[in-house]
């Protein structure tokens, strides 16, 4: 058996600096409301706002995790939230995702959380879900 790790990915969309602005629970799909996403075009950058759903997600399975402050070289510290309990905690806070990356039933976001009036802080998101990522513009 011969096995090829794909490297290079045929979506032009990136995540990189987006910001779920909104969080929706509905029946078993979970819809990240993102302020916009990066279509790349040869030399060029297009901006669109977008919405993610996660369809047949297990949120039993997902969580948060909200660090004290920003994330630096050393030890830091933090929370480990169950997805619906940073939900309750943190209904109208900003995630700006840095990184993303989809592997089996698992999509990963690192990023910063904005919350008004609190300091910025480093925080990672994790969703698991049986079935479809749906992107709409």
């Amino acid at each position: 058996m011969k096995l090829i790790k794909k490297t290079v990915s045929n979506i032009p969309f990136d995540l990189h600096d987006s910001r779920i602005v909104k969080t929706e629970v509905n029946g078993d799909n979970l819809t990240l409301y993102l302020d916009q996403v990066y279509e790349y075009q040869k030399d060029s950058e297009k901006f669109y706002p977008a919405n993610l759903t996660f369809t047949k997600i297990d949120l039993e399975e997902c969580y948060a995790l909200v660090f004290d402050g920003p994330q630096k070289d050393g030890a830091f510290s933090g929370v480990r939230y169950n997805f619906r309990d940073y939900l309750k905690k943190y209904p109208d806070t900003e995630f700006e995702i840095i990184t993303d990356t989809y592997g089996g039933y698992t999509t990963f976001m690192e990023g910063y959380i904005y919350r008004d009036g609190h300091e910025t802080v480093s925080g990672m998101i994790s969703l698991w879900t049986l079935g479809e990522v749906i992107a709409e513009f």
